[in-house]
């Protein structure tokens, strides 16, 4: 329950008749059941509305002035929602949201940031700085990611970087023969201040399993049964992230991509980026926003101010689904394709958990 007061728009604060209450469904809470709450210091019992899931807002019109009778509880009901319609582009961190903040023409203009360029993610008790160490060398290719306290008050906090994989970072056999090489191949990494690797994206190479992306010359057929005859427009996309042991195959967190189809000979629209911790494990705000970086990089929202798109389907550097199923299992992606009903219901599930 999260219950916060406020007034009516209509008249003074002392002439109002009432406060609306705006309450949350708790994590044990179902449609129907009869919750405690209270508002101006008073307790009161409200029923969960039919068809709300734990997570989502409802708002009580709580009586000011009004005394419940001698042994008897109050009981109030639920107000008619506000229809409302939002659309709006941001980055959600946990509970904190995040805008990406416009730059003015001096910013555009300051000669020390045409070298390193950055992009700025504006929230309401922090911001997010993703920087380009140097753009002027097109071998380098590391992101620093930080967070400034509220205000702009003091430094920002460097929590790490994403850089690609260089040789010493793989087994020894894929520098030495790496015709004849299977296993895992480090594509990039995110590595903490001190160059320590926290986190990264590999591949798993297996032998002879190239010969397969011959089968791309039918991925128009695949596409074509997917929309006609399957009725199956949308992909979800799993990507496994892997902490810095190169041949530990555990998985701390994985980036879920949702693509939908909007026509089988175009290229399919991305309408969702998220990661999350993967099975019984935990990541902090700050490792959350460190691997954000990926994504940033990957949608194109950051494409102004790096000039360059930093990724190829199914290639090395900064790896992404291809939509072909042998290159994106040599990338630890796994696919699952899904039409309208199963991509709501798999939506409705995630907010109820």
């Amino acid at each position: 329950q999260r219950p916060s007061s406020n007034y009516p728009n209509s008249g003074k604060m002392s002439d109002a008749k009432y406060v609306r209450v705006n309450l949350r469904v708790p994590s044990w809470g179902k449609p129907g059941m009869v919750i405690d709450a209270s508002a101006n210091g008073k307790l009161f019992k409200v029923r969960i509305p039919d068809n709300l899931f734990p997570g989502a807002y409802f708002t009580v019109r709580v009586p000011i002035g009004q005394e419940p009778e001698k042994g008897k509880e109050m009981k109030y009901d639920v107000e008619a929602p506000d229809i409302t319609f939002n659309l709006e582009p941001n980055i959600v961190v946990g509970n904190e949201k995040y805008f990406k903040e416009v730059k003015k023409c001096q910013d555009w203009c300051d000669p020390s940031t045409l070298c390193c360029p950055y992009v700025k993610f504006s929230g309401q008790n922090d911001s997010v700085f993703l920087k380009h160490q140097c753009c002027c060398l097109p071998c380098c290719c590391d992101f620093e990611t930080s967070i400034r306290p509220p205000n702009g008050e003091g430094e920002n906090k460097i929590l790490g970087s994403l850089v690609p994989a260089g040789c010493c970072d793989q087994n020894l056999m894929a520098v030495l023969c790496p015709c004849c090489y299977t296993g895992p191949y480090m594509q990039a990494k995110f590595v903490d201040t001190e160059g320590k690797i926290k986190y990264m994206l590999k591949s798993e190479i297996e032998c002879c399993q190239y010969l397969c992306i011959c089968l791309c010359f039918c991925s128009p057929c695949f596409r074509l049964c997917r929309f006609c005859c399957m009725d199956a427009q949308y992909t979800k996309y799993e990507q496994n992230i892997y902490g810095g042991d190169i041949n530990d195959s555990t998985a701390y967190a994985k980036i879920i991509y949702t693509d939908r189809m909007i026509c089988p000979c175009i290229p399919d629209e991305r309408v969702q980026i998220r990661i999350e911790p993967a099975e019984g494990k935990t990541i902090s705000k700050e490792d959350l926003v460190l691997l954000s970086t990926f994504p940033h990089l990957i949608s194109g929202y950051a494409f102004c101010e790096f000039c360059f798109p930093l990724t190829i389907p199914g290639g090395l550097w900064l790896p992404t689904p291809s939509g072909i199923d042998q290159v994106d299992k040599v990338n630890n992606i796994a696919v699952e394709h899904m039409n309208i009903h199963e991509a709501l219901t798999q939506r409705r599930a995630r907010q109820m958990a």
